[in-house]
């Protein structure tokens, strides 16, 4: 049975690390970045091989009589397998062997000269390329990992062993004091209730053939944790080709996180960018959506009416500012302000002025009256049973009558839209016809902005036509007349009561989808910046996104929502959890503040070559580009000081799915 990584350390703990039935050979030159290994064939079968990446700890002492060690000799050096190295002898053993192949006079050697057991033996030798990871040591009773060498003895000899077990399970979950401090105060910070555990997130895997480290009878798999803390107000990248387990490792995280909030008692939202509708919907490959494994714990939004799922879009009649954003974005970008109307339409305002400014306030209301009226000419849908009340005195609403020909309701009763059209349509007649009618306050009924309002529903300026409510139309596609309040701030606060908000975006038009999904992650940000502000906590929030080269692109601007909320949202108690499979296409700002990496297959060099600026990501090029295993992952975390080659654990909804119920019947 593996010990936890937080055993109790014994005076020893440096002579566990070490495993004689694992000596693999000795250092035969060694430097403050390389070690070069002699080894042999025999030693490293004993070893259970030597795979590429793997971790080799290197020591001068007996592990048996440590009690005699001199404490300059007291230390393990950890080293990384790069590659291989040239022995001196090299030459003259591939001569050898070339002579030896000539005279053979059968394909398995049973036939002509035999090799000697002197030369068998000089064959079996060769030579390792390791990169120094660092130096073990013990202080104070704690064990510590110096990530460099505080200094080498050229004549030293350093055997060397490949740790197996316990030891590895040591090495890979190792966690410095200082940090461990750290990752409590964070989690004390967090408002984390109790002192959560490491958790599991996949065992060791060093190369994808797997069959003597991972399937033989004497290996054990050993366990790969990481500290919850290191994911909350942290960035994360998930990276690699599609279907390499990037939405595994997602899912792992948010099932994690979840436990973590339930089991401290604090209120962590998490918010899921669900491109491809995998989090949300069941799905035959998966066998687990998020929404279906926490479904009263979890909100899910559309694009589209859809049983189950909250509406995604904006009511333009409910959210004026909110919808009126809406259409001046759509203005601005199909380049429609060009005229004076359509500017000053633009530039109008809905804001709702103090009720105490009664004619202001009054004014307000019949601007947003006919507002609301231009919306339903240019083909909106409003609420069902929508009204609106405004004030006319008794000649404003005796002219009205007199050119609609009929009594129209007064609409300080309160109007349907379709009486509103009627209405708005006669006053702008009347207004043409004669001077302006007056409020009671002396102040003309029509203004400025009310005239261009007017003028667009009728499509009349003057006695010439124009394009009207006709340029409002590309906005319809924003709109939606079942929402009843700011989607934006409704998934802030499902967020902030600790719910997992997923925005399946997998249907809808594309541009829509965008824009929505840029809103919402402004609320979160302006939001939580705004507790920041007032000197008071924010919520804790994880915030999911694939595909996120389309959101924080290489050429964004670092002012823009996506790149700020990634820069700048860990100080606001927002951590960013995105996934790519193009590391190239990322902004480098964000690349070079991120705190954790999980990486899977990558496929070409240069995306190898951007990837390797960071941490020892360099030793791992070769394996990235060649293993395409799913789910094998090079994971570097916050806590761990060198990046960790793991077979990341897939995710179980139905065990995931056991324990969120029983959590349930125990509350």
């Amino acid at each position: 049975m593996l010990n936890n990584v937080n055993h109790i350390l014994q005076n020893d703990v440096l002579a566990q690390l070490i495993q004689q039935e694992n000596f693999i050979g000795w250092t035969y030159s060694i430097d403050y970045e390389t070690a070069l290994i002699m080894t042999n064939d025999l030693w490293k079968a004993r070893a259970l091989g030597i795979p590429h990446n793997c971790f080799l700890v290197a020591a001068t002492f007996d592990p048996e009589h440590f009690a005699n060690v001199p404490v300059e000799d007291q230390e393990v050096i950890l080293l990384r397998v790069v590659g291989s190295a040239k022995l001196p002898q090299d030459d003259d053993m591939v001569r050898t062997k070339i002579d030896y192949f000539k005279e053979s006079k059968d394909i398995y050697g049973e036939s002509g000269r035999e090799i000697d057991d002197i030369t068998q033996n000089e064959l079996q030798f060769g030579g390792l390329k390791c990169r120094v990871l660092g130096t073990f040591f013990v202080s104070d009773g704690d064990l510590w990992l110096g990530s460099d060498l505080e200094s080498f003895a050229t004549a030293s000899r350093l055997n060397v062993y490949r740790p197996h077990g316990d030891a590895l399970n040591t090495i890979v979950n190792y966690v410095n004091p200082i940090r461990k401090k750290d990752a409590e105060d964070a989690a004390a910070e967090l408002g984390l209730g109790r002192n959560i555990q490491p958790f599991q997130i996949g065992s060791i895997r060093y190369t994808s053939t797997d069959r003597l480290h991972r399937r033989h009878e004497r290996a054990v798999k050993v366990p790969v944790f990481v500290q919850p803390t290191d994911f909350l107000a942290r960035r994360t990248a998930v990276l690699g080709m599609t279907r390499t387990g990037k939405s595994n490792m997602i899912k792992q995280t948010v099932s994690v996180v979840k436990r973590v909030a339930d089991e401290s008692g604090a209120k962590i939202g998490q918010i899921i960018y669900d491109i491809n509708g995998e989090y949300a919907n069941l799905n035959l490959q998966d066998a687990g959506a998020i929404a279906n494994i926490y479904p009263h714990s979890t909100a899910c939004y559309r694009m589209i009416e859809t049983p189950g799922f909250e509406e995604l879009r904006t009511n333009f009649f409910e959210q004026l500012n909110e919808g009126f954003t809406i259409i001046q974005r759509e203005l601005e970008s199909a380049g429609r302000i060009t005229s004076d109307y359509v500017r000053a339409f633009f530039n109008l305002t809905l804001d709702e002025p103090d009720q105490q400014e009664r004619g202001e306030w009054e004014r307000w209301r019949i601007r947003v009256a006919a507002y609301k009226t231009l919306l339903v000419a240019a083909g909106f849908v409003p609420p069902r049973n929508h009204r609106v009340w405004f004030g006319a005195n008794a000649t404003i609403r005796e002219r009205v009558n007199e050119q609609a020909g009929e009594e129209l309701p007064n609409p300080s009763d309160g109007i349907t839209l379709e009486q509103a059209h009627r209405w708005f349509t006669a006053a702008r007649l009347a207004n043409e016809e004669e001077p302006q009618p007056s409020s009671s306050r002396g102040r003309n009924w029509v203004d400025d902005t009310l005239q261009v309002l007017l003028n667009m529903i009728a499509q009349r300026r003057g006695t010439g036509y124009i394009s009207g409510h006709r340029i409002i139309v590309d906005a319809i596609r924003y709109h939606s007349p079942r929402r009843m309040r700011d989607v934006a701030e409704e998934v802030y606060e499902h967020l902030a009561e600790g719910k997992i908000v997923i925005l399946d975006l997998s249907v809808g038009d594309a541009r829509i989808r965008e824009n929505i999904s840029g809103q919402i992650a402004q609320t979160i940000f302006h939001n939580s910046m705004d507790y920041f502000v007032r000197n008071e906590i924010p919520p804790n929030i994880v915030v999911y996104i694939e595909e996120a080269h389309n959101l924080i692109g290489r050429g964004m601007d670092l002012t823009e929502t996506w790149p700020r909320l990634a820069k700048e949202g860990a100080k606001y108690r927002i951590a960013l959890v995105y996934a790519t499979q193009e590391v190239t296409s990322m902004h480098p700002n964000i690349l070079a503040n991120t705190e954790n990496w999980f990486i899977t297959h990558i496929n070409n060099i240069r995306e190898m070559r951007e990837l390797a600026q960071f941490y020892d990501f360099e030793d791992f090029g070769q394996s990235l580009i060649r293993a395409q295993d799913v789910g094998f992952a090079r994971v570097k975390t916050l806590s761990s000081p060198f990046v960790i080659p793991v077979q990341i654990d897939k995710f179980d909804p139905e065990r995931e799915r056991q324990r969120a119920r029983q959590l349930e019947r125990s509350q």
